[in-house]
């Protein structure tokens, strides 16, 4: 299941990024969330999948590499379960469900259209996602200064580490 998901992730991303799709085999939404039957055949039945005979990477050129290592890197860490919970609440695969209970089954397709257009707009240009942060602050009525806009942008610019600076905050709280 979590390598169906990566593959929905890897297509819907690519989308996003280029606005073409990384492999022409369509995406159905299942119940337990977005797969692709064709791949799903070659898988059945396997908790595993050590080797993969029928593909090589290095038939993926470097847009394509970046992609599914991009993927891999965001999303590799979560669960199969996790996965699939993440997909059923986007709307690529709750459109594609069209208003079926979670428990019904579907063949229906994942669109491109649906799937570009929602992951483009999950990405923000860094400032202008500084920025969003700092009015929804002000809307709480809470002020996020220009040390801590800093900050934000060294995460948004993928320069900082969310971790480190949670990490960094917790200590700071800790002396404070």
């Amino acid at each position: 299941m979590k390598l169906q998901k990566l593959v929905f992730y890897c297509q819907a991303w690519h989308l996003a990024f280029t606005g073409s799709p990384l492999f022409p085999e369509k995406i159905q939404a299942w119940v337990r969330g977005p797969v692709v039957p064709e791949l799903h055949r070659k898988h059945r039945g396997k908790y595993e999948v050590a080797d993969w005979p029928t593909g090589s990477p290095r038939r993926l050129s470097s847009v394509e590499s970046y992609t599914v290592e991009w993927v891999v890197e965001k999303y590799g860490g979560f669960s199969a379960e996790a996965l699939s919970r993440m997909t059923h609440q986007e709307i690529p695969w709750i459109v594609a469900r069209g208003g079926v209970a979670d428990s019904e089954k579907s063949s229906e397709p994942i669109s491109h259209d649906q799937m570009r257009s929602f992951y483009s707009r999950q990405r923000s240009d860094p400032e202008v996602a500084v920025a969003q942060a700092a009015a929804n602050a002000a809307l709480e009525g809470r002020v996020i200064d220009d040390d801590w806009q800093e900050v934000l942008r060294g995460i948004a610019n993928d320069t900082r580490s969310a971790d480190d600076v949670i990490e960094a905050e917790i200590e700071r709280a800790k002396q404070a």
